[in-house]
């Protein structure tokens, strides 16, 4: 990460939100990880497929959760994902790539120190 953007997931905020309680935040970090490999396959499936359908709801769900975390560039590329695949626009593919980085992004900043 360079200094201009903002970290994945504002730890401050996520902090505050759960009282900061370690042990419940490293279960919502862990969860968050796990579930990320799933996440790409199903994306990358409704798009192979071009159901569109299914692509704006993995979209919407990754939303939520970003939302949840405090992953805000994570939550805005979602939205813009699940807006474009409700109109079949033909620029999801990048979209989802976007969104796939960032997510990938957040499961980085998210991993457990060495």
């Amino acid at each position: 990460m360079t200094g201009d953007l903002p970290p994945p997931v504002d730890l401050d905020r996520l902090r505050r939100r759960f009282d900061d309680d370690g042990e419940l935040l490293a279960e919502i970090f862990r969860v968050f990880r796990a579930e990320a490999p799933g996440r790409h396959a199903a994306m990358g499936a409704a798009l192979a497929a071009g159901d569109m359908e299914q692509l704006a709801h993995h979209a919407h769900s990754l939303k939520g959760v970003a939302g949840t975390l405090f992953a805000e560039a994570l939550g805005t590329a979602a939205y813009e994902l699940e807006l474009a695949a409700r109109a079949a626009d033909p620029d999801c593919p990048r979209l989802a790539g976007v969104v796939l980085a960032r997510l990938d992004a957040a499961v980085r900043f998210l991993e457990p120190a060495p």
